[in-house]
């Protein structure tokens, strides 16, 4: 490898921002993984943060989170992701298609391979088969990838201010949905940190990597327009025939 043509392309700040966040997270996930193999005093805060989560939920925010949840479903995201993918095939970006795709199967298989590995169970239960198991969070895992890859793809040919803000908005709304797994009782906190840091620190290594063969910041604002609107479509049409289903599955214990 050319480190200098590295250091040069991704930019030392950017590359040590990406190295922090795929350290970090490694690390993080290394921990909460062999707290929750352990059984160290990370399990005894799993069960006081769903104790208290749950006995502070009500009504209306049980539908709203209920809500918040829906947009992590695969009825979401899937649609986003093949939009994604076709528009990267349509401009005739393939080798970023190819780590888009790359990235979010690798995810999945990852949280799958891991969830039949660990066998650990819900706090509540209200799945079967492999859906039954509940570390690592897939809603924290997939959101990470899926919508922080996408926020990369928008956000790069932007300057510094947008950059900022289209990363903010994308944070806040993948905490949004991975609170919402705690709130509704559906996750341990320990399996949302872990989907959190595993999710962070992919999506580091995959960005770098793809900023590093393909240094061009070319325009992706039809990506953005064209992303959204199915996120927006696929959501209202997820959340309008399955809210009602989910609200009596996700109902207080």
């Amino acid at each position: 490898m050319n480190w200098r043509l590295l250091f040069e392309r991704i930019g030392i700040r950017n590359l040590l921002v990406a190295g922090v966040l795929a350290v970090g997270g490694t690390w993080l996930f290394l921990g909460v993984l062999e707290d929750v193999i352990s059984g160290d005093p990370l399990v005894a805060v799993d069960v006081k943060i769903h104790a208290a989560l749950q006995s502070m939920r009500f009504p209306l925010l049980d539908s709203l989170m209920v809500a918040a949840s829906e947009l992590g479903d695969a009825a979401v995201t899937i649609p986003v992701i093949l939009v994604v993918l076709a528009w990267l095939v349509w401009q005739r970006r393939l080798r970023s298609a190819t780590y888009w795709i790359l990235a979010v199967v690798f995810a999945q298989a990852f949280v799958i391979a891991l969830k039949f590995a660990m066998h650990r169970a819900r706090p509540s239960s209200m799945y079967e088969g492999l859906q039954g198991f509940s570390f690592p969070s897939n809603h924290a895992t997939l959101s990470v990838v899926t919508y922080g890859f996408l926020a990369f793809f928008v956000a790069r040919a932007w300057g510094n201010a947008a950059r900022l803000r289209i990363a903010t908005a994308t944070a806040l709304f993948i905490l949004l949905i991975s609170f919402s797994r705690l709130y509704l009782g559906v996750h341990w906190f320990s399996d949302v940190l872990a989907g959190i840091s595993f999710g962070v620190a992919w999506l580091a290594i995959a960005a770098a990597l793809h900023h590093f063969g393909d240094e061009n910041q070319r325009d992706a604002s039809s990506l953005g327009v064209a992303s959204f609107v199915t996120f927006v479509i696929s959501a209202l049409v997820h959340i309008i025939m399955q809210h009602g289903v989910d609200l009596s599955l996700y109902a207080p214990r």
